[in-house]
């Protein structure tokens, strides 16, 4: 689909899925064989003789939970300008979302596969992506704080070792960061679009080329990046009710997370609070959100073994962390990997401009759910 005024373009291609899948496994597998060799005692081989199955039933509906608070958010955010888009597009698209996120380096897939299943809904690539912006900027207010909330009570919190203490100050950095940026977004409304024509001038100048001229992918793009912002301060001024529901729902989405964990900890016959879980597990996100693997794969095992330590014996570490990761990431990698997948069909790309939408989807077919 190609659109005259907007041309910035988004792909998906089974080669990066398969990439991602393969390093996500391998990194995934060599982090759990170390913690396993690392903290294997007497306690590990009868280990599953323990568990007890309810708690691990009942901390799969908070699975269910995440994926349905995560679309609403999405959904609230997207009606504002698309009337027509459907909560189960919504739901899909957040499912999409976990699946590139998870496979792709710092979660960089994440928001061009939710942008395209808004896209297949009928729903315009700009409006699409101011939409998502919403529900990262969302989240992003959520996690400021609660990391504000965990640094008052760091004191509950042990963080073994140094290493663990500066990823989570540099969490928290990347955090307050994007908070920044969304200051300044509001504050100077030109600042992006002067500084992105900076960056196309001295490519420019170093090609040897005008990437500015009408017509062109840039000066398309900056159209895109005005257009998005105006909607952006739209949000922010008149919908900013919609932000706060949107920070709120965020919450639910990561408490619902938390609760996984906690009642995995209880399925090893683990006496803990659920409050001391959660934080726990706020710092081991900070940690992990953005850091440059596939799903974090790596860092999320041996982070959440060394914090997890503190509640979870030794022996049974392993187990917990594979359990966790199981229900945490992999199961939503899995639902939202057939989402894409389905949606792929035989093509081995996909594509789409600014300013299209797909094939409008029919009346009835678009009345909000």
């Amino acid at each position: 689909y190609e659109s005259p005024g907007y041309a910035m373009s988004y792909q998906i291609t089974r080669t990066r899925i398969n990439r991602g899948l393969q390093l996500l496994t391998l990194l995934s597998l060599s982090s759990l064989v170390f913690i396993f060799f690392l903290t294997r005692s007497h306690v590990t081989a009868v280990a599953f003789e323990d568990i007890e199955p309810f708690w691990i039933l009942v901390a799969l509906p908070f699975i269910g939970l995440d994926w349905v608070a995560g679309g609403y958010r999405l959904f609230i955010f997207s009606r504002v300008f698309h009337p027509q888009i459907r909560f189960k597009t919504c739901v899909k698209a957040n499912l999409a979302n976990y699946f590139l996120g998870s496979i792709t380096p710092a979660q960089t897939g994440g928001g061009p596969a939710q942008i395209y299943m808004l896209w297949v809904g009928g729903m315009p690539v700009v409006e699409a992506t101011s939409a998502s912006l919403m529900t990262f900027f969302s989240t992003t207010g959520f996690l400021i704080l609660a990391a504000a909330g965990t640094f008052l009570f760091k004191g509950t919190v042990p963080l073994e070792g140094r290493l663990l203490g500066h990823l989570y100050t540099i969490g928290i950095f990347f955090f307050l960061a994007i908070a920044v940026l969304m200051v300044v977004a509001v504050a100077f409304p030109g600042f992006y679009r002067e500084l992105t024509k900076i960056v196309v001038r001295i490519a420019s100048r170093m090609r040897g080329k005008d990437y500015l001229r009408p017509g062109s992918k840039a000066h398309d793009m900056i159209d895109a990046i005005d257009r998005c912002h105006e909607q952006l301060i739209h949000y922010l001024q008149k919908q900013w009710p919609l932000f706060i529901v949107g920070i709120v729902v965020s919450g639910v989405c990561f408490l619902s997370k938390f609760a996984v964990a906690y009642f995995i900890v209880r399925s090893f016959g683990i006496e803990a609070t659920f409050v001391h879980v959660a934080l726990l597990q706020m710092v081991i996100t900070l940690i992990n959100y953005f850091f440059p693997s596939p799903g974090a794969s790596g860092a999320a095992e041996l982070s959440s073994a060394a914090l997890m330590s503190a509640i979870v014996p030794k022996g049974l570490i392993p187990f917990y962390v594979i359990i966790w990761r199981l229900l945490s990431t992999y199961v939503s990698v899995g639902v939202g990997g057939m989402v894409v997948l389905h949606e792929l069909g035989k093509k081995e790309r996909v594509e789409i401009d600014e300013g299209s939408a797909a094939e409008p989807v029919e009346p009835k077919a678009a009345e909000t759910e």
